[in-house]
């Protein structure tokens, strides 16, 4: 049995009466972004476990468009999570931050359907040549789905 005591609170976002927990925190169920007290502190940072700052939620929301990240943003978020994912054709691929020794980490971009581990040296590297079937992630970036935290 869950115990936890729920409050009260307007959603970040849509402003709709939701309930959170004691450190406001909670997913709204009318437009799916998670409150969290981080977010309201800081809302052009992105803060776990959402993808995108509060201010672009805002924003796409009043547009009525999907909380999705651009590229930069899911770069940013992997340095918070240490692991993401997003799919491509089908297929899904694993970006993850390597560390190897005591140096700066490096990102790992795998493909889950060909096994294939391309490794990249920072996020410029990633960004500017990570390819996926042959084609720049960042060409391609629109077309891709499913991006989240590695699931």
């Amino acid at each position: 049995m869950n115990n936890e005591k729920k409050y009260s609170k307007k959603c970040e976002v849509c402003q709709k009466t939701i309930d959170v927990d004691i450190y406001k925190q909670g997913k709204c169920s009318y437009c799916g972004w998670w409150n969290c007290f981080l977010n309201e502190e800081n809302p052009d940072i992105i803060a776990t476990p959402n993808l995108i700052s509060l201010n672009k939620a805002k924003k796409l929301y009043s547009e009525g468009k999907p909380f999705e990240p651009d590229l930069n943003e899911f770069m940013e978020a992997l340095h918070g999570y240490s692991e993401m994912q997003f799919k491509y054709n089908g297929v899904y691929y694993a970006v993850e931050l390597v560390f190897y020794d005591k140096s700066e980490p490096k990102i790992s971009l795998y493909n889950s359907q060909t096994k294939a581990i391309t490794i990249f040296i920072d996020d410029e590297d990633f960004k500017n040549n990570a390819k996926v079937e042959g084609k720049l992630l960042k060409d391609i970036w629109n077309d891709t789905t499913e991006r989240d935290w590695l699931q």
